[in-house]
Protein backbone atom coordinates (compact mmCIF):
# COMPACT_ATOMS: atom_id res chain seq x y z
CA UNK A 1 0.00 0.00 0.00
CA UNK A 2 1.45 3.43 -0.94
CA UNK A 3 2.12 5.52 2.04
CA UNK A 4 -0.25 8.93 1.08
CA UNK A 5 -3.21 5.74 0.91
CA UNK A 6 -2.60 4.26 4.01
CA UNK A 7 -1.92 7.34 5.87
CA UNK A 8 -5.23 7.71 4.11
CA UNK A 9 -6.60 4.89 5.70
CA UNK A 10 -5.37 5.12 9.00
CA UNK A 11 -7.16 8.84 8.84
CA UNK A 12 -10.79 7.38 8.33
CA UNK A 13 -10.37 4.69 10.85
CA UNK A 14 -9.27 7.21 13.61
CA UNK A 15 -12.08 9.51 12.94
CA UNK A 16 -14.71 6.71 12.56
CA UNK A 17 -13.42 6.07 16.43
CA UNK A 18 -13.61 9.32 17.42
CA UNK A 19 -17.07 9.81 15.84
CA UNK A 20 -18.12 6.58 17.40
CA UNK A 21 -16.90 8.09 21.06
CA UNK A 22 -18.50 11.61 20.65
CA UNK A 23 -19.55 13.13 24.26
CA UNK A 24 -23.68 13.84 23.46
CA UNK A 25 -24.48 17.43 22.90
CA UNK A 26 -24.13 19.71 26.11
CA UNK A 27 -21.87 17.77 27.77
CA UNK A 28 -19.28 20.83 27.83
CA UNK A 29 -22.21 23.31 28.29
CA UNK A 30 -21.23 23.70 32.12
CA UNK A 31 -17.64 23.83 31.67
CA UNK A 32 -18.36 26.68 28.88
CA UNK A 33 -20.48 28.38 31.29
CA UNK A 34 -17.51 28.97 34.21
CA UNK A 35 -15.44 31.33 31.34
CA UNK A 36 -14.80 34.59 32.76
CA UNK A 37 -14.21 36.92 35.43
CA UNK A 38 -16.79 36.85 38.30
CA UNK A 39 -16.97 39.65 41.29
CA UNK A 40 -17.85 37.05 44.22
CA UNK A 41 -19.91 37.94 47.49
CA UNK A 42 -19.57 35.08 50.09
CA UNK A 43 -21.53 34.40 53.27
CA UNK A 44 -20.08 32.06 55.63
CA UNK A 45 -22.12 30.05 58.32
CA UNK A 46 -21.73 28.74 61.80
CA UNK A 47 -21.70 25.06 61.66
CA UNK A 48 -22.91 24.79 64.98
CA UNK A 49 -26.48 27.25 64.23
CA UNK A 50 -26.65 27.62 61.19
CA UNK A 51 -26.41 31.28 61.05
CA UNK A 52 -24.59 33.50 59.04
CA UNK A 53 -21.75 34.90 60.66
CA UNK A 54 -19.68 36.78 58.46
CA UNK A 55 -18.79 37.92 54.46
CA UNK A 56 -16.05 38.50 52.27
CA UNK A 57 -15.79 39.83 48.66
CA UNK A 58 -13.34 38.42 45.76
CA UNK A 59 -12.90 37.69 42.46
CA UNK A 60 -12.71 33.98 40.29
CA UNK A 61 -11.16 34.15 37.18
CA UNK A 62 -11.82 30.98 35.04
CA UNK A 63 -10.37 30.09 31.73
CA UNK A 64 -11.42 27.60 29.29
CA UNK A 65 -8.61 25.67 27.93
CA UNK A 66 -8.24 25.74 24.22
CA UNK A 67 -10.81 22.23 23.86
CA UNK A 68 -13.12 23.63 25.78
CA UNK A 69 -13.16 20.53 27.65
CA UNK A 70 -11.83 22.08 30.81
CA UNK A 71 -11.51 25.50 32.67
CA UNK A 72 -8.67 26.75 35.33
CA UNK A 73 -10.45 28.31 38.43
CA UNK A 74 -8.62 30.91 40.30
CA UNK A 75 -10.63 32.32 43.30
CA UNK A 76 -8.80 35.33 45.40
CA UNK A 77 -10.57 37.18 48.63
CA UNK A 78 -9.02 39.83 49.98
CA UNK A 79 -9.28 40.43 53.53
CA UNK A 80 -10.89 43.67 55.09
CA UNK A 81 -9.52 46.91 53.96
CA UNK A 82 -6.17 47.95 55.86
CA UNK A 83 -5.21 44.57 56.21
CA UNK A 84 -1.73 43.11 54.79
CA UNK A 85 -1.52 42.69 51.17
CA UNK A 86 -1.77 39.18 50.78
CA UNK A 87 -5.01 37.50 49.50
CA UNK A 88 -7.10 36.55 52.88
CA UNK A 89 -7.83 33.20 50.91
CA UNK A 90 -6.57 31.85 47.32
CA UNK A 91 -7.76 28.53 45.22
CA UNK A 92 -7.38 26.93 42.10
CA UNK A 93 -9.25 24.44 40.47
CA UNK A 94 -9.14 22.59 37.37
CA UNK A 95 -12.11 20.92 36.25
CA UNK A 96 -14.31 19.23 33.36
CA UNK A 97 -15.56 16.06 31.81
CA UNK A 98 -13.30 13.70 32.64
CA UNK A 99 -13.54 11.15 29.21
CA UNK A 100 -11.90 7.97 31.50
CA UNK A 101 -13.69 8.85 34.92
CA UNK A 102 -16.97 9.54 32.32
CA UNK A 103 -18.23 12.57 34.96
CA UNK A 104 -17.34 15.54 35.58
CA UNK A 105 -14.26 15.92 37.88
CA UNK A 106 -12.79 19.20 39.40
CA UNK A 107 -9.34 19.09 41.55
CA UNK A 108 -8.87 21.70 43.91
CA UNK A 109 -6.02 23.64 46.17
CA UNK A 110 -6.49 26.47 48.65
CA UNK A 111 -5.04 28.17 51.25
CA UNK A 112 -7.38 27.04 53.98
CA UNK A 113 -6.45 23.57 53.53
CA UNK A 114 -3.86 21.07 53.75
CA UNK A 115 -4.49 18.43 51.10
CA UNK A 116 -5.64 18.42 47.88
CA UNK A 117 -9.62 18.00 47.34
CA UNK A 118 -11.24 15.77 44.05
CA UNK A 119 -14.75 16.40 43.22
CA UNK A 120 -17.01 14.57 41.58
CA UNK A 121 -20.13 15.99 39.78
CA UNK A 122 -23.50 15.66 37.93
CA UNK A 123 -24.73 18.38 35.41
CA UNK A 124 -28.44 18.62 35.88
CA UNK A 125 -29.38 20.25 32.21
CA UNK A 126 -32.89 21.31 32.91
CA UNK A 127 -31.88 22.73 36.33
CA UNK A 128 -28.44 24.42 35.24
CA UNK A 129 -27.34 23.24 38.30
CA UNK A 130 -24.31 21.53 39.25
CA UNK A 131 -24.01 18.88 41.87
CA UNK A 132 -20.57 17.86 43.52
CA UNK A 133 -19.61 15.43 45.85
CA UNK A 134 -16.10 15.19 47.44
CA UNK A 135 -13.79 13.23 50.23
CA UNK A 136 -10.66 15.50 51.37
CA UNK A 137 -8.54 14.23 54.15
CA UNK A 138 -7.96 16.31 57.26
CA UNK A 139 -4.31 14.81 57.45
CA UNK A 140 -5.58 12.88 60.84
CA UNK A 141 -6.23 9.89 59.39
CA UNK A 142 -9.89 10.65 58.16
CA UNK A 143 -11.87 12.19 55.64
CA UNK A 144 -14.07 15.34 55.69
CA UNK A 145 -16.93 14.58 53.28
CA UNK A 146 -18.56 17.95 51.45
CA UNK A 147 -21.23 18.18 48.77
CA UNK A 148 -21.59 21.68 46.78
CA UNK A 149 -24.46 22.45 44.51
CA UNK A 150 -23.63 25.52 41.40
CA UNK A 151 -26.87 26.74 40.23
CA UNK A 152 -27.02 29.15 37.15
CA UNK A 153 -29.91 31.61 37.41
CA UNK A 154 -28.57 33.04 34.06
CA UNK A 155 -25.07 33.08 32.07
CA UNK A 156 -23.88 35.84 34.09
CA UNK A 157 -25.24 34.68 37.61
CA UNK A 158 -24.60 31.55 39.73
CA UNK A 159 -24.94 30.86 43.25
CA UNK A 160 -22.02 28.14 44.79
CA UNK A 161 -22.98 26.43 48.35
CA UNK A 162 -20.53 24.65 49.95
CA UNK A 163 -21.98 21.76 52.54
CA UNK A 164 -20.18 19.32 54.93
CA UNK A 165 -21.83 16.38 55.90
CA UNK A 166 -21.88 15.80 59.61
CA UNK A 167 -19.94 12.80 60.60
CA UNK A 168 -22.32 11.09 63.44
CA UNK A 169 -25.42 12.27 61.95
CA UNK A 170 -24.87 12.66 58.34
CA UNK A 171 -26.91 15.85 57.96
CA UNK A 172 -25.88 18.88 55.78
CA UNK A 173 -24.01 21.69 57.38
CA UNK A 174 -23.96 24.81 55.18
CA UNK A 175 -20.51 26.80 55.54
CA UNK A 176 -20.50 29.24 52.73
CA UNK A 177 -22.83 30.56 49.85
CA UNK A 178 -20.99 32.63 46.84
CA UNK A 179 -23.29 34.69 44.61
CA UNK A 180 -20.85 35.32 41.33
CA UNK A 181 -21.78 38.15 38.59
CA UNK A 182 -19.89 37.76 35.53
CA UNK A 183 -17.81 40.53 34.34
CA UNK A 184 -18.80 41.96 31.01
CA UNK A 185 -16.42 40.58 28.48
Amino acid sequence: MRPIALAALLYAVATTALAANAPEPGLYRPVELQAGVWDAEIQFFDPATGQANGGAKGVQTNVLLGDGHWVTNDLVVHGPAGAAAKPAFQGHGVWGWDPVAKQYVDTWVDTNDGAVRTDFGHWNAETRTMFWTALQPDGQGHSVNYRMTEAYDSDTQRTLTFYQVALQSGRLVKLAEMHFTRRAR
